[in-house]
């Protein structure tokens, strides 16, 4: 292909200086000229955007991963606490709850995760209970009395009857 486009581009040399002998008036076929070039370029810019695209992908990939993979937890506690508010009997969102509602909430919520994302259950393991303490904490439902030794910090969820926090 290179090869065609220099001797195209001798070719018009050679006939434009012959053709200029003659007529004071050159013209070179710029559109053909310009049109090997880029057909003779367009693979190589391909390779290079695939090459450019690989290492992007290689070098931010676990980055993304882990940024997902952060959204998701986030998505799903968010969820989890939003379906102990709606499942438990005196527990309204915007409002401080009592400590045994509070609970009822974390038990609730602990078991919307089970039920919906038991991967991330398992993953969360001793760490749930805090989490979705935190959350609740962030909704301002605690009460100020709200402590460690009142709060359950490992609610009670089962997965396939067993409690995987125990």
């Amino acid at each position: 292909m290179r090869a065609r486009i220099f001797f195209a581009a001798a070719m018009t040399l050679v006939a434009s200086s012959a053709y200029a002998a003659s007529n004071p008036i050159v013209t070179v076929p710029w559109g053909a000229l310009v049109s090997d070039i880029l057909a003779a370029l367009h693979p190589a810019a391909v390779s290079l955007a695939s090459l450019a695209l690989a290492w992007l992908a290689a070098r931010l990939g676990p980055d993304i991963a882990r940024a997902l993979h952060a959204a998701h937890i986030d998505q799903v506690m968010t969820r989890a606490i939003e379906a102990g508010f709606a499942l438990v009997e005196g527990a309204e969102k915007g409002k401080v709850l009592e400590i045994p509602i509070a609970n009822a909430v974390l038990r609730q919520a602990a078991q919307y995760l089970v039920a919906q994302a038991p991967g991330l259950f398992k993953e969360l393991g001793d760490n749930l209970g805090q989490m979705l303490i935190a959350r609740l904490s962030a909704a301002g439902a605690l009460p100020a009395e709200a402590s460690a030794a009142n709060l359950d910090l490992a609610p009670a969820a089962h997965v396939d009857g067993k409690a995987p926090l125990a």
